[in-house]
């Protein structure tokens, strides 16, 4: 996803007291969620006090997906979120995993989603992956391409593992919601391969939910299992940084295989098209966007094999990963894409996934 940066149209002035008010905003949830749960000195391995607001907890950040898939899960590293009840919940409530874009964590999970589904009895857990791990963001042409997503994806199953221990949370209803490279996460999170090292098997993810996500690199598990829950992608038909066409393609193709996949696609609807008040801009963001490449990948940790990995643009199929390796240099581009708030795709967006939600 995109840093928020000074819209075009605006003054100098009014750009910096809206983001004054934004960062305000900011801290004083942080603040309240603080005083909600109490300071905890080490992360937390359960949530068996019905902790709510800020949580740390313990997760992992392995090299890259095949040492996630091999066990190779590395050391612990503390990471936080926050955790944002409904008001007034009775009994077990379902919650939803927020996995951020490259932007960090902004404005947007709280003003517009955890607003929406706290309203509809909702818990949700805004995780960060960024901060913990001494980074604000990984916008702009060199950082979109080498940050590893697979932090973002641990992330994601250690706050699924631990949010099944909250008193309050149904523990059988707890979906899994990403945007742009936390989209991405989420279409990984999905699949047992990508679990198995890290959930216990009772514990799985109840839906997922993919808005704009990056489907040009394909990392594909699907041949050793079917998805074990739905899968609704977002998409916006005029997004220039994660195209619609390849995930597209990706949900026709797993749904005809027997998976729960479904999507939809926002006329005029352009990348992060669910922020509040975004005037339209352009910036210059690294992406792979040449390539639309299915990698497959091995099952566990015995098992050594790689590839083949086929690229559809170019119709290269490659069972050397150095060769690999090599042609994905020429899928690398930093290119101009364009932003805007879109109010009608983003007040559909919020009923999809609504009725996506309560559907289980």
């Amino acid at each position: 996803m995109l840093k928020i940066a000074k819209p075009t149209t605006r003054s100098p002035r009014t750009y910096l007291r809206t983001r004054a008010i934004g960062i305000r905003r900011l801290a004083a949830l942080a603040c309240a969620a603080t005083f909600s749960s109490g300071a905890h000195a080490t992360p937390l391995d359960d949530l068996s006090g019905g902790q709510t607001g800020r949580i740390e907890f313990n997760s992992k950040a392995p090299d890259h997906r095949w040492a996630l898939i091999r066990g190779r899960l590395g050391a612990d590293t503390p990471i936080f979120g926050d955790l944002l009840m409904p008001a007034n919940a009775q009994g077990k409530v379902p919650a939803v995993v927020f996995s951020h874009g490259s932007e960090g964590v902004s404005s947007l999970y709280f003003d517009v989603w955890a607003k929406a589904l706290n309203a509809a009895g909702y818990a949700v857990f805004v995780v960060d992956s960024f901060k913990p791990r001494n980074e604000e963001r990984v916008t702009g042409a060199s950082k979109q391409l080498t940050w590893n997503t697979t932090a973002n994806l641990a992330d994601a199953l250690y706050a699924l593992k631990l949010l099944a221990t909250h008193p309050q949370i149904d523990s059988q209803r707890i979906y899994h919601m990403g945007w742009s490279r936390g989209g991405q996460a989420v279409l990984d999170a999905a699949w047992p391969t990508y679990q198995q090292h890290v959930v216990p098997v009772a514990v799985k993810w109840a839906g997922s939910i993919a808005v704009y996500p990056g489907c040009n690199m394909r990392y594909r598990v699907d041949q050793h299992s079917k998805l074990p829950s739905p899968l609704l992608m977002l998409l916006g038909e005029k997004d220039d940084m994660t195209l619609p066409k390849p995930c597209m393609e990706l949900a026709d193709e797993l749904a005809v295989n027997g998976n729960p996949v479904t999507y939809k696609v926002y006329v005029g609807a352009t990348h992060v098209f669910d922020r509040l008040n975004q005037k339209w801009a352009q910036y210059r963001e690294g992406n792979y966007n040449k390539c639309s490449m299915d990698i497959r990948m091995p099952y566990g940790a015995t098992d050594r094999s790689w590839g083949p990995a086929h690229d559809k643009y170019s119709g290269k199929t490659f069972t050397d990963v150095n060769e690999w390796n090599a042609f994905l240099k020429t899928c690398q581009q930093a290119s101009f894409i364009n932003i805007e708030s879109n109010d009608k795709a983003r007040d559909q967006a919020i009923k999809d996934v609504l009725g996506f939600l309560s559907a289980k």
